[in-house]
């Protein structure tokens, strides 16, 4: 019996053991990243980001999420970031139905890009393992057609300062959170969606663009 009770023990302990060796370890991994975004390591910082949002490419659409919102959560692409700031691109078109027999439109793009640019916001500040960004920006562009041809401009910006996140309510309508952001649109006289000059990156930000982000900022600038 003694020896029995002994064996037990003894694997108890070297079970305990393993597990810590791994909690040990997941938790040096974690204070590794941290140290790389507290001292504004951008490559590190991009890739803790870039691999979230590969995840998130993948990911099945939630329940309560509108099919709609959530191709444009898929369809995100990050632009710049840094220790602080974190700057994202997406894009919303309008939700159409098939009603009474008729394609119809149920919300337009920039309904859409408002709850889109609402829930990338969320995930960004509370998804991202060992990131912590004070603010988030969020750029929609939606496609316009001309006798030209279509052409996707940007028809929202927001940006998001976490201390204006603490204690939101997150179940709210979109258009009331995006306010509380300063979200930034115009509506044309039937209310419709109108093309937006965006706001200038931050400058903090610059180092952190690869080149081909920094052709694609100059080029919407201009």
């Amino acid at each position: 019996m003694n020896e029995g009770v002994a064996i037990t023990f003894a694997v108890i302990f070297v079970v305990v053991s393993l597990i810590g060796l791994v909690l040990f370890k997941e938790l040096r991994t974690h204070a590794y990243w941290r140290e790389l975004v507290e001292a504004n390591d951008v490559t590190a910082i991009r890739g803790l980001l870039e691999a979230e949002i590969e995840h998130w490419h993948r990911m099945r659409p939630p329940k309560a999420i509108n099919a709609t919102v959530w191709a444009g959560v898929q369809g995100m692409e990050l632009l710049a970031a840094d220790t602080t700031h974190v700057q994202i691109t997406t894009s919303a078109e309008p939700e159409m139905r098939v009603l009474q027999g008729k394609s119809q439109q149920v919300a337009t793009a920039l309904d859409i890009a408002l709850a889109t640019a609402v829930r990338i916001t969320e995930m960004v500040f509370y998804d991202v393992a060992n990131y912590v960004p004070d603010i988030v920006r969020i750029d929609v562009y939606t496609t316009f057609r001309d006798a030209t041809g279509a052409t996707p401009q940007p028809i929202l910006s927001l940006s998001a300062d976490r201390a204006d996140a603490i204690g939101l309510d997150w179940d709210a309508e979109p258009r009331e959170i995006a306010l509380a952001f300063n979200a930034t649109y115009q509506l044309g006289p039937a209310g419709e969606p109108l093309p937006l000059p965006l706001p200038p990156l931050a400058p903090a930000l610059a180092a952190s663009l690869t080149h081909a982000d920094q052709a694609a900022e100059q080029a919407n600038e201009g």
